[in-house]
């Protein structure tokens, strides 16, 4: 099930679907709902191999019960969630570095100062998610995060659509 007519019709337009899950269960989901779309379109899944292996990297089997779905972007579950408006930093990211960035941010102590989220789903964008995110955390600065150099990985992608989506109204780092 997607959430919405809108992602349905994200899905529809794009002439390939592009993740790169940080889950188990999402990967689980974005292969199940290849399966059940009424058209076909490309999936090209990012997801590293590493990641199997990851400790951290784990669902429970209820993710994936009956009533689940894909989610085309995590939102943050922790401290920071509770409370929006002390969050100083935003982290956009995807795939596997979001597990190194939490263990970061643990061992800083700031689990309520910064929060990660992930995107899962880089292609359609989801900018409806991602728009509910930065609302919700007015007050913070927004800063996409990626392994790779600047001027490699999802940067140059997700950047523009990040802006769009905030109408140029707040930098993003």
């Amino acid at each position: 099930k997607l959430s919405g007519d809108f992602a349905v019709h994200q899905l529809y337009d794009c002439n390939w679907i592009v993740a790169n899950c940080s889950t188990p269960a999402n990967y689980f989901h974005v292969l199940r709902r290849q399966i059940l779309l009424p058209f076909r379109k490309p999936l090209i899944v990012f997801t590293p191999k590493s990641l199997l292996r990851h400790p951290e990297a784990k669902s429970s089997f209820d993710d994936m019960l009956p009533g689940t779905h894909f989610q085309r972007l995590i939102p943050d579950e922790g401290p920071a969630a509770v409370s929006p408006q002390k969050v100083k930093r935003v982290i956009f990211c995807t795939g596997k570095i979001y597990y190194e960035l939490i263990r970061e941010r643990k061992s800083r102590g700031m689990d309520d100062a910064v929060a990660v989220v992930r995107i899962e789903q880089l292609s359609p964008f989801p900018f409806d998610l991602v728009k509910a995110e930065t609302d919700r955390y007015q007050n913070a600065d927004l800063v996409w995060c990626q392994e790779e150099h600047k001027n490699q990985g999802y940067y140059g992608y997700v950047k523009p659509r990040l802006h769009t989506t905030i109408s140029h109204t707040r930098s993003i780092w």
